[in-house]
């Protein structure tokens, strides 16, 4: 991410489990998109993955649209598959949106302090939406209360778990503590402690309430906005997975990106836009979450906010 925004690079392939790609774009000024499931394909390597989703950190609206259409498209046994777009990503990004109606949020599933920038960013997002002649409106999203981080960590640890035995596997060396961090070993220690029963519950629950959501809020709305991000950047080492106390690694890492992880669950596209800059320097990103295999839609509007307020020629200070 950092060598994207210091033109070292035009675009970078990453993952996104909770946030991976979303997260990094918004620290660091660029266009960061987690496609619908299934829309990227997983395979060889990969075969089933409910959260993980492969996409790209660009500089701009149009690069990650040309990115998407390279990277797009089913390989024969993946286990989800996204329906081909009517056009190409790239021509969505080029063409006007239309008057979308956008819902407006600053929850989060967890009780998460947001910061203020955040909070700015996401209120002038929403009148620049309103300006540019969108029907925009303030949600009460269906995620708040209920008990969704407990469920979801049951699948991530099952998730970080199957990757340390899978490295097992492939490495033909025992995984043990000296082999991983000590969040990733932590991870798999708590999946350890789950029945297959727990697991196969929990990817219920998970599943009934993407439907919940999807249903309560993309019936009524277009798009929703929302933070990417509930903190300012982090220094790099603030968030430390090899401190002693992983666990309250953890609960920073839920803390700092609170919104990202809900469209892993319900398998939606969603994109991190740097339009915003904190009296810190410091880029403030917005998230914008679409209807299921709606990556059209996005590219398109993330297109407009981008042509009103221009973020790629942006360049971060070195010394």
């Amino acid at each position: 991410a950092a060598a994207l925004v210091t033109g070292e690079a035009d675009a970078a392939l990453g993952t996104d489990s909770g946030g991976s790609i979303r997260i990094p774009a918004a620290c660091c000024g660029l266009v960061g998109l987690k496609p619908s499931r299934g829309r990227v394909s997983l395979g060889p390597v990969l075969g089933e993955s409910l959260l993980l989703c492969d996409g790209v950190l660009t500089r701009t609206v149009g690069d990650t649209a040309a990115a998407l259409d390279a990277l797009a498209g089913y390989e024969p046994g993946d286990a989800n598959w996204a329906p081909p777009g009517q056009e190409p990503f790239f021509d969505a990004a080029r063409r006007e949106p239309g008057r979308l109606r956008v819902g407006v949020t600053l929850d989060g599933p967890l009780d998460a302090e947001l910061d203020p920038e955040s909070e700015r960013a996401v209120h002038e997002t929403a009148t620049l939406l309103g300006e540019l002649g969108h029907s925009v409106e303030e949600v009460d999203p269906p995620w708040k209360g209920g008990d969704l981080l407990s469920v979801f960590m049951k699948l991530w640890c099952v998730s970080i778990g199957s990757a340390v035995v899978q490295g097992g596997l492939v490495t033909g060396r025992e995984a043990s503590p000296e082999l991983v961090e000590p969040l990733t070993w932590w991870l798999y220690e708590q999946a350890r402690t789950l029945s297959s029963l727990d697991y196969a519950m929990a990817i219920g629950q998970l599943q009934a309430f993407a439907r919940s959501m999807v249903a309560s809020l993309w019936a009524d709305h277009d798009v929703v906005l929302l933070p990417t991000l509930a903190r300012r950047p982090l220094r790099i080492g603030e968030l430390d997975t090899c401190s002693d106390d992983p666990a309250a690694t953890f609960r920073l890492s839920g803390q700092f990106t609170p919104h990202t992880a809900l469209f892993n669950v319900t398998g939606q596209p969603a994109v991190s836009l740097p339009l915003h800059h904190g009296d810190d320097g410091l880029p403030t990103a917005v998230q914008l979450a679409g209807p299921p295999a709606g990556e059209a839609t996005l590219l398109s509007l993330a297109a407009q906010l981008e042509d009103a307020r221009p973020w790629a020629d942006r360049r971060p200070s070195l010394p």
